[in-house]
């Protein structure tokens, strides 16, 4: 009886579920059930995104001049012009699962947020009615 009764009040618990939405987020744990609404789930930094900016690297040299003197005179001044270098940070990828994230939109992407499709493990807390998003599951 008593774990009837336990069940029953459903403690904290493991449980997995799917995305089924992003805008508002949805999860699913089961089909028989509605999907989670984003107003029962909390989030973690495991499952938010992170993402720093792609900075281009640029040197500016100004003011180079090149000038030689001798018995008759000084000869004018050459090199006179700015000279820029830029280099792109490329090649730079963060993994995920061994597959390469994203860069987009002038950002290397660190961690990517929920897509619809993601499994998630999850703690439910407060008897059922809130849910931690601990992570993505990766199979």
């Amino acid at each position: 009886m008593m774990q009837q009764n336990q069940a029953a009040t459903q403690p904290t618990d493991i449980v997995v579920g799917t995305v089924t939405g992003v805008a508002p987020l949805e999860i699913t744990m089961n089909t028989a059930m509605a999907p989670l609404r984003r107003e029962v789930l909390y989030l973690t930094q495991a499952v938010v995104e992170k993402k720093i900016p792609a900075l281009d690297h640029t040197h500016d040299q100004t003011g180079l001049s090149h000038t030689h003197s001798d018995s008759a005179g000084t000869t004018s001044v050459g090199l006179s012009e700015t000279y820029t270098s830029t280099r792109a940070l490329s090649n730079i990828a963060a993994l995920e699962n061994g597959k390469e994230l994203p860069v987009g939109d002038g950002y290397i992407i660190l961690n990517r947020g929920l897509e619809v499709g993601d499994t998630v493990l999850m703690l439910r807390v407060l008897h059922g009615q809130k849910f931690i998003i601990l992570s993505r599951i990766f199979e």
